[in-house]
């Protein structure tokens, strides 16, 4: 039996089950009563049919009350596993999807089970595309113990997976790198036969916008005015010795990252793809979140149904209100899709 280690617990969160247990009770509650500005009904004991999540993975300080938002709202009534999308942050590598080679991860409340059986079933997978190559493939264990895009939700899944009817759910962990379209029609291919049963359930782990020279993106709206349509007109690069006069830089983030909300609540595939060519928003979790606009779209083409918007937002913040070019900060926003 395999167990891969909580890295960043002591660090990025804390080891203590009992302070973290303390920690994420005042988030839960927290979420339970927020008032929420952007679309979406209040998340209160979880939201009939939301079987697909996103929240950041960032350490608590910044994301906690993100994550509780967006876990608040899942619907642990059917599931029994958990497709976890996420980000490489360490490692490049592509045409190829990883998966995690532990049976188990670690986390200061108990160990989550990993479905082996369905990664032993993914990786015979041969892509559509060519009889040699195959979608994907396991990941070292020092990939998967470096990477922190699973680790950070994996507390929250155990915290709320131990509400699940069938118990606690077993977790997939899906890594991803450079991505062509046909590495990504066969990802979604292979996902689609598991979104259309109930007991599967699938989790974005991704930020929102990197800003700041130490991101290498530093691009700027100078209008709030501006629209996705006119994007090319209204952005700028920021230099260093420039002031913002119209908006704010977090402001201008801001926006930015609104229209990437957006764009994921209507639900476009193609409209995500042209808007993150156009802004170069630095979204972690960008081919992750474009992997399930495409899914939803071929489930709604397949026969099921998705909610009227097909990304439902909770919240939003910020790690730093940028006001000088010599700032930095990471968006945060929590969300669902109802299935």
């Amino acid at each position: 039996m395999s167990v891969r280690s909580a890295t960043h617990s002591g660090s990025w969160y804390s080891s203590s089950s009992t302070k973290l247990r303390g920690q994420l009770d005042a988030f839960f509650e927290k979420a339970k009563h927020l008032k929420t500005p952007l679309s979406g009904p209040d998340a209160s004991k979880g939201i009939s049919g939301t079987r697909v999540l996103i929240g950041p993975h960032a350490g608590y300080a910044y994301s906690g009350e993100r994550l509780a938002e967006t876990f608040n709202a899942w619907d642990v009534s059917k599931v029994k596993r958990v497709f976890l999308l996420g980000p490489s942050h360490h490692v490049y590598f592509r045409g190829y999807a990883l998966l995690s080679p532990f049976d188990y991860y670690e986390t200061p409340f108990g160990n989550i089970p990993v479905d082996t059986d369905t990664i032993e079933k993914l990786v015979k997978l041969k892509s559509k595309h060519s009889s040699t190559d195959r979608i994907f493939k396991y990941m070292s264990e020092d990939i998967d113990e470096d990477e922190h895009s699973f680790e950070m939700h994996a507390p929250f899944i155990y915290y709320k997976g131990q509400e699940a009817v069938h118990g606690m759910p077993k977790i997939i962990p899906i890594l991803i790198s450079a991505m062509d379209e046909r590495l990504h029609d066969d990802i979604v291919e292979s996902l689609l036969p598991y979104m259309e049963h109930e007991e599967n359930h699938f989790i974005i782990s991704s930020d929102f916008c990197h800003w700041g020279s130490r991101f290498q993106y530093t691009r700027y709206l100078n209008s709030i005015d501006t629209t996705v349509d006119t994007l090319d007109r209204y952005m700028v690069s920021l230099g260093a010795l420039h002031k913002p006069k119209e908006l704010e830089i977090y402001k201008s983030i801001e926006l930015l990252d609104k229209m990437a909300l957006d764009i994921a609540t209507k639900g476009s595939y193609t409209e995500w793809n042209n808007y993150i060519k156009v802004s170069g928003n630095t979204i972690c979790g960008q081919k992750p979140i474009s992997i399930i606009l495409r899914l939803t779209e071929r489930y709604k083409n397949s026969g099921g149904t998705v909610g009227q918007d097909v990304f439902n937002w909770i919240g939003y913040s910020q790690s730093n209100p940028v006001k000088r070019s010599s700032e930095s900060s990471v968006s945060y926003a929590s969300g669902y899709i109802k299935l």
